[in-house]
């Protein structure tokens, strides 16, 4: 019986792969000047003086290297560096990156990150390309290497996600409407009664608005007076309480006491308010076209109640009096 046996023993100098590589890109779109920070960690505890970058298509050390099209690291700057210090770049082309320093001895097992600015991306976008990593005694990246390894990286061209707000008014007008507008009881009519000098008719609609104009919104009631034929009952110029025995008609968009009619005003968005002449409890006044109700900014939601009366002399004309009053919400884009 022959024993054979066979020792297989590693040379002192063998090189290390470097440990952790990693390729971080600012940007990976195609063809853009982007910075690249490049980390490894160093395996062997020797002087290193070089660390050489080669950019290639492959990754394999001892294969031949094309350069990634469109890629150019002529105009490298390394301006950051942690972990092993001491480096500036003192060789460089298109593909090719060199950086030394005084031969120093590392420390084993040191992470290290090198950030380089003004690197032209591959325009190919549809392989990966590679970073070959040697350190070396020498200063120029030549003679026996130390560590080496290689990182990857890929451009791609990103996503871009777009979208918009467009400008938006909401308004809606019947005699009862939801906060929010998603339904109104579809009823634009009321009849207020009969006319008497002893007492005072009243009626209430309501009213919700709300807008992502910057400049807010502003509501105007247009109408004419309440009127039978020739005979007319005029609005009031001015808020004044209510004149039972006086040709009077008058709105406001607040609660009252008299008579007791309206609400307060429904919302959260405190900046969207009735007019003033329109927001004095027991006041009421309408001329043609005023602003009733306004925001100077966005407001969402808001809702009004209206509140109308109606007076009238003894020696008033018989007749059927009315009035249409249209409201008109504009938003300040």
């Amino acid at each position: 019986m022959v024993l054979a046996i066979m020792v297989f023993a590693s040379p002192a100098s063998a090189a290390m792969r470097f440990q952790e590589r990693s390729l971080y890109m600012l940007s990976t779109e195609p063809g853009v000047t982007t910075s690249y920070t490049v980390s490894f960690q160093y395996m062997s505890q020797l002087s290193v003086g070089s660390v050489d970058l080669l950019f290639c298509d492959d990754p394999i050390p001892y294969h031949p290297c094309a350069t990634p099209p469109g890629m150019s690291v002529a105009n490298a700057e390394l301006t950051e560096q942690a972990g092993e210090t001491g480096f500036s770049i003192t060789q460089k082309s298109t593909n090719h990156l060199v950086m030394s320093r005084p031969l120093q001895m590392v420390t084993a097992n040191t992470p290290s990150s090198y950030t380089f600015t003004n690197i032209k991306n591959p325009t190919n976008n549809d392989i990966s390309f590679s970073i070959r990593l040697r350190s070396h005694a020498s200063q120029n990246a030549t003679g026996p290497q130390i560590d080496f390894g290689s990182v990857k990286g890929q451009t791609q061209t990103g996503i871009t996600i777009q979208t918009q707000v467009p400008p938006m008014l909401i308004f809606c007008l019947a005699q009862e409407v939801e906060y929010n507008c998603t339904g109104t009881n579809d009823i634009y009519y009321s009849n207020m009664g009969e006319l008497s000098p002893n007492s005072t008719l009243t009626a209430r609609s309501q009213m919700a608005v709300g807008t992502n104009a910057s400049g807010g919104f502003a509501i105007t009631a247009n109408g004419g007076s309440v009127s039978a034929g020739t005979s007319v009952i005029d609005g009031s110029p001015v808020p004044i309480e209510s004149r039972p025995g006086t040709n009077q008609f008058g709105l406001n968009l607040v609660a009252n006491a008299n008579p007791v009619v309206g609400e307060n005003p429904e919302g959260e968005y405190a900046n969207a308010v009735a007019s003033p002449d329109y927001s004095i409890p027991d006041k009421y006044k309408f001329v043609d076209g005023d602003v009733v109700a306004f925001s100077p900014n966005v407001s969402l939601m808001k809702k009004y109640t209206v509140s109308y009366i109606l007076n009238s002399r003894a020696d008033l004309p018989p007749g059927v009096y009315s009035t249409t009053i249209n409201y008109i919400a504009s938003g300040r884009f």
